[in-house]
């Protein structure tokens, strides 16, 4: 057997990013460039693998115990996870739509996606490739043999559509159903793609009286404004 030498001096010890930062204090402009570089791949490559195991877990789910746990699984993580969204601190209505925007794009961002920004008298519109949801769906993770479960049972968790890819539930289930249930209120609408190439368009309004009453019902909830029933 042919004995193997290793250079365990070759072994990084430090992340990309705090690697970018010494070059950077060391005047190293082209290190610095190269470890931020493969940070950012790093990162990509690791949210990449997440996403495709957290659909994947929620495909099972779905296929073994049908749509309705779907549901109940995401509504397990957002009353562990999201519950002080209800707190007085954390009024999302309390703030001019153009900061709840930046809030929103930080996180699509994040998710390396890039986005648009228009705005109205009404409202903010952001479009954007979604580094998740819109991911999966562009890379064809819901067709073929091994494709991830698309819901079909139509209702509020698919935005009353038709179908909707099991990842993008979370935003009808946490982002919208959950945020009603716990705040009395929206905060953002939601409007994944559809097909591969879409955008995912996000609405931020600048009052709640805004949002249209049917943006409530296709969520199985009733518009604040609405007439109280007879």
């Amino acid at each position: 057997m042919t004995e193997q030498s290793f250079d365990l001096d070759a072994i990084d010890r430090k992340s990309h990013l705090d690697q970018a930062l010494d070059a950077l204090d060391e005047g190293d402009i082209d290190r610095a460039r190269d470890q931020i570089n493969r940070a950012a791949r790093q990162s990509k490559s690791l949210k990449d693998y997440s996403i495709t195991w957290i659909a994947d877990l929620m495909s099972f789910i779905g296929e073994r115990d049908g749509e309705q746990a779907v549901e109940d699984a995401l509504r397990r993580f957002g009353d562990r996870t999201l519950a002080d969204r209800a707190e007085p601190d954390n009024d999302w209505w309390s703030v001019p739509a153009e900061v709840r925007s930046k809030v929103v794009t930080r996180a699509m961002l994040s998710n390396f996606s890039e986005v648009e920004v228009e705005a109205d008298e009404e409202k903010i519109t952001l479009s954007f490739q979604c580094g998740s949801g819109g991911w999966l769906i562009a890379s064809g993770a819901y067709q073929g043999d091994e494709a991830l479960l698309t819901l079909s049972e139509s209702g509020p968790r698919t935005f009353g559509r038709d179908t909707l890819p099991v990842y993008c539930a979370h935003c009808s289930v946490n982002n919208e159903m959950q945020a009603v249930e716990s705040t009395g209120q929206l905060s953002t609408v939601e409007h994944p793609p559809t097909r591969p190439g879409d955008p995912c368009v996000h609405h931020v309004y600048r009052e709640p009286a805004d949002i249209p009453d049917e943006i409530y019902l296709r969520i199985g909830k009733r518009p604040p404004n609405a007439e109280p029933v007879a």
